[in-house]
């Protein structure tokens, strides 16, 4: 019931990105340019957190790490195809036919949010509000369920917790 449910949310998102020229524009580009963005506020962070000699450097550089391995020791234990493989749809981006359970993009991009949130509240919020972006547009191309996104960003802020929670230096 639940996986009827997300694979009509995907659709329902996906053929309105698909009839709105712009909007699936718009995905596109948030996609294709959101790991850079991710990648350019997590070593902006790193490198500030080191200037000043931050404690909560360890876990900045843990919780990512962390998020990663777990991504891939799911997609190894559980392969959910992707909505483009399911569905034989043309997505509006290329992807390799690989696992989506869950988004590494949401992972990525939502564990990145909390560790700056951690940081820096006020940031964090912006880079959250980001992280949400970035897990739509992954639906709206085609290449993630949005429960793929989810269950991603619900891991990623988990470990990210957690992590900040129970790592010191």
């Amino acid at each position: 019931m639940l996986l009827k449910i997300d694979a009509m949310l995907f659709m329902n998102l996906f053929q309105f990105a698909n009839k709105n020229d712009g909007l699936g524009n718009i995905m596109v580009t948030i996609t294709n340019h959101s790991s850079k963005v991710f990648a350019m506020i997590y070593l902006i962070g790193i490198g500030i957190l080191l200037v000043k000699r931050k404690k909560v450097v360890l876990p900045f550089i843990i919780a990512p790490a962390t998020a990663f391995i777990t991504v891939h020791i799911i997609r190894f234990l559980y392969e959910r195809p992707r909505p483009f493989v399911a569905m034989d749809i043309d997505s509006l981006i290329y992807h390799a036919p690989d696992g989506s359970l869950p988004s590494m993009h949401a992972v990525s991009a939502f564990v990145i949010a909390v560790a700056i949130w951690h940081v820096n509240k006020n940031v964090g919020r912006w880079v959250l509000i980001l992280a949400g972006i970035t897990g739509l547009s992954r639906v709206m191309v085609g290449v993630h369920y949005p429960l793929d996104v989810l269950l991603g960003a619900l891991l990623a802020i988990g470990i990210g917790h957690i992590t900040f929670k129970t790592v010191h230096w």
